[in-house]
Order: structure tokens, then C-alpha cells, then sequence
């Protein structure tokens, strides 16, 4: 890939590139995705819902009540992010690799002190049993992207989970949603170097097949690249 052609990474691919080098490379160097799953719009109807249900409570400077007394801060007012952004995008330019670092982030909480942390809504079918390895590496990329444009932030994020327990739940509203907050300890440096090995990556030859990538797997079967 030639260095002059700008190249930007987001943090879905980032995880491609955890998963295969070789399927990260083809993407984003050729444009060959991987198929793409039917998915569900529910998901997609609870993270609006949930996102109206947060911003209602941030114009009143309050946290959303179901989650009083389970956060150490307030929602960040909308107009500190739009200070230096126009949406919760936020783009990194990395002078070492010359890339960029792209994201959108699904919220913020402000701290005693002023530092911002990442906020992150999941939504699970069954009580959470710990923080998914895929969730602290997402919460630490969004932590890299507050610090390195420009926020006040600490290596800490916080998830919070709204699920249903099918154990114990109200007859008249089946479908109600419990909440749960977990603190995250995230890892921007090691971020960082991921991202920087990724780019070097993409700017050599193709990687090897990956013998654990169904994905490899199948193009190798099918005698393609």
C-alpha cells in the first residue's frame, strides 16, 4: 500500500485485526470483507431508545435514575464534546505511523476533578457475568481517543449493562430491564502500539493465512486470495 495514501482505522477493524492480520489486510487494502451476518433490528431500537433516555436526563444535569447512586460523576454535558467536535466523532491523527484513528463515541462521564471517561451501554439477554475481553479493548480505545485530542481523562471507563433476569421479573412488565455498572481499568498505550503495528501491516505485503480463520480457511478452499 502506498504510504501516501491516507489511512484510517476505526476500532472495528482494529478488532479485525486482532482476529486475522491477513482478513484486516484484505479489507481495508482490497475492499474483500468478510460475508455479513441477517442481523436483528432490536439492538439497534434499544441503543436509540437508550440514547434519548440518556440525553432527556443530561439536559436536567442529572444522572438517568435508574442509575443513581451506581456512577461517580454526571453525564457530560453535550456542548463539551461539540466544543471540539461536531458529534461524538472523534478522529486522532498519529504523527509516529502517519494514520488516523477514528471513532464514535457512545458516551462520556464527567468525574470529581474534570477528567472524562468513556460510558458504554450494552445491552444482554442474561445477567452479565464479567467485562468481555472485546469491551475493555473498546473502552480502552475510546480512552485513547479522548486523551490524545485533548480531554482531561483517567484510564477508567464504565459499562453499564441492561439485561433481563428470567429468574425473577415483574408480570406486569416482563420485559423491564435490570442495570448493573461495571468499572473498567483500560489500557491506551497498549492501544496505541496495537494500532501502530496494524498500519505497519497494512503497508507491507499480505499476512500469511490464518490457520484458526474459518474465513482463511474457506478463501484458501476456494482457491481465492
Amino acid at each position: 500500500m502506498s504510504e501516501e495514501k491516507p489511512i484510517k482505522i476505526s476500532p472495528s477493524s482494529l478488532n479485525l485485526f486482532r482476529e486475522c492480520p491477513r482478513c484486516f489486510w484484505l479489507q481495508l487494502n482490497k475492499g474483500t470483507k468478510r460475508p455479513e451476518h441477517p442481523s436483528s433490528t432490536l439492538p439497534m431500537g434499544v441503543d436509540l431508545t437508550l440514547k434519548a433516555y440518556f440525553d432527556h436526563w443530561r439536559k436536567e444535569n442529572v444522572l438517568p435514575p435508574l442509575l443513581h447512586g451506581k456512577l461517580p460523576g454526571k453525564l457530560v454535558a453535550e456542548q463539551a464534546l461539540i466544543a471540539k467536535f461536531r458529534s461524538r466523532s472523534f478522529i486522532w491523527h498519529d504523527t509516529e505511523s502517519n494514520a488516523y484513528f477514528t471513532g464514535i463515541l457512545d458516551d462520556a462521564l464527567e468525574l470529581p476533578g474534570g477528567s472524562i471517561v468513556p460510558l458504554d451501554n450494552k445491552t444482554k439477554g442474561f445477567p452479565p457475568l464479567e467485562p468481555h475481553i472485546a469491551h475493555v479493548a473498546q473502552m480502552s480505545v475510546y480512552t485513547l481517543l479522548l486523551r490524545e485530542t485533548g480531554f482531561k481523562t483517567k484510564e477508567l471507563a464504565y459499562l453499564v449493562y441492561w439485561f433481563f433476569n428470567h429468574k425473577s421479573f415483574d408480570m406486569e412488565k416482563p420485559l423491564h430491564f435490570n442495570v448493573t455498572v461495571e468499572e473498567v481499568k483500560t489500557k491506551p498505550d497498549q492501544v496505541k502500539d496495537i494500532f501502530r503495528e496494524a498500519v505497519s501491516v497494512l503497508r507491507g505485503e499480505m499476512p500469511l493465512s490464518n490457520i484458526e480463520c474459518q474465513f482463511c480457511n474457506y478463501r484458501e478452499f476456494r482457491g481465492e486470495a
